[in-house]
């Protein structure tokens, strides 16, 4: 006993030493009972130290909150510090997999949080090789704007948009993403990886079958036949000719907002037209949050994890519209009465996750340039889907070699 009290002492006193050679107070013997958080969230950081206030008065606890661009090299340098980050809250799930990866993120405790009370697609963004490393806060995709100045009723179908945005200045969208095409893959029983039992099986990539053919047949259509697109309409350019009413539609996110609001733009937004007779599919985006794999202060993480989730959902709406991932938080007055988010909600909750793996990070410039090369003839759809696979798995079997 006497032995691990001198351990402890002799401890505090080097902690104490290291802090006032620094130039730096002093740490008191309290410091174990800080909080270090790292969020990806620029907008919202306030929001969370506030949170973190709120819940520090409760679990005795100093939450310092620091915004910090995703970056696995920083976190895991950073981790090695005694006042490294304890845990990230708000990180896009794509990356979560670099985390892993990097033996840097903790599974979650099994009873967290009860997934039933979670969008679907916000709880397969928190699995990876069907583990579950993280909890989410909020979620986003894209869906359709529509100028009401051009367009009344708006057409069920992409069969029928397409007719009808033909007289009334297009659709427009980064049509050369994958981020945006998703939907008419899917739609056509295509994919990225397949899925199954929380798993991506990274060798099995349906993203040139007879579906996903068709799916780049009508993605050509869109440059070839109707001229709503091509290689010079990037994502700004769309969003720049909705705003100032050039064109009858746009595929855009919650973040479009404040810009057509604030230019005065007249929109609405609705869920995406079915197409080939089925839903839409888009990309869910899932700011979630893990713990790291070196702190010793998890239970405490995840403690606050859960309250920003339940808590704070609505305080992040208010200060980013970040759309909450709990479905009890979406049934809230302060989102339902927003019938543009309230469009989000509804395509949110029949959409699907990007696949949380770092394989698909290889996808995304293959994608644009085979997109490129079939709008500048130089493939066919069928050749350019071809292409787009054969290139992934090659990209991926150099990443597996460079392990």
């Amino acid at each position: 006993m006497k032995k691990r009290v001198l351990c402890a002492a002799l401890s505090v006193l080097m902690i104490s030493t290291a802090f006032t050679g620094c130039g730096k107070t002093t740490m008191s013997s309290s410091s174990s009972k800080q909080l270090t958080i790292w969020t990806n969230m620029e907008v919202e950081a306030k929001a969370l130290q506030k949170m973190g206030d709120e819940w520090g008065k409760k679990s005795g606890y100093t939450v310092k909150v620091r915004h910090q661009s995703p970056s696995v090299q920083k976190f895991a340098q950073a981790v090695k510090s005694a006042t490294g980050p304890d845990a990230v809250v708000g990180i896009p799930n794509d990356q979560l997999a670099d985390y892993i990866n990097a033996n840097l993120a903790m599974e979650t405790p099994k009873d967290l949080f009860d997934e039933k009370e979670f969008s679907n697609a916000a709880v397969s963004a928190c699995y990876v090789d069907g583990k579950k490393y993280a909890m989410p806060v909020s979620v986003e995709t894209n869906s359709l704007f529509v100028n009401t100045d051009k367009i009344k009723d708006v057409p069920g179908s992409w069969e029928d948009l397409v007719k009808v945005a033909k007289d009334n200045g297009g659709v427009q969208f980064d049509a050369t993403s994958i981020y945006y095409d998703l939907g008419f893959v899917r739609a056509q029983d295509g994919y990225i990886f397949k899925y199954e039992d929380g798993k991506y099986d990274v060798k099995d990539i349906g993203l040139n079958t007879d579906g996903a053919v068709k799916a780049y047949e009508f993605i050509n259509s869109l440059y070839k036949d109707y001229k709503f697109v091509s290689q010079d309409v990037t994502a700004d350019i769309a969003r720049s000719n909705f705003q100032n009413g050039k064109t009858a539609f746009y595929i855009g996110g919650p973040w479009d907002i404040d810009g057509f609001k604030s230019a005065g733009t007249k929109f609405k937004v609705v869920e995406m037209p079915k197409y080939n007779g089925k839903d839409f599919v888009t990309p869910v985006g899932t700011q979630v949050s893990f713990v790291s794999k070196k702190t010793s202060k998890s239970k405490a993480a995840w403690d606050f994890i859960k309250y920003v989730s339940s808590d704070g959902a609505e305080e992040l709406y208010k200060v980013g519209n970040r759309i909450p991932a709990k479905l009890s938080e979406q049934e809230k007055d302060s989102v339902k009465k927003d019938e543009t988010m309230e469009a989000f909600i509804k395509q949110i909750n029949h959409s699907e996750p990007m696949p949380t793996v770092s394989e698909m990070g290889q996808l995304w410039d293959i994608h644009t340039n085979n997109i490129r090369s079939m709008w500048g003839g130089k493939l066919t759809p069928k050749e350019t889907a071809d292409n787009i696979t054969s290139q992934l798995k090659e990209s991926i079997k150099l990443m597996d070699a460079g392990k």
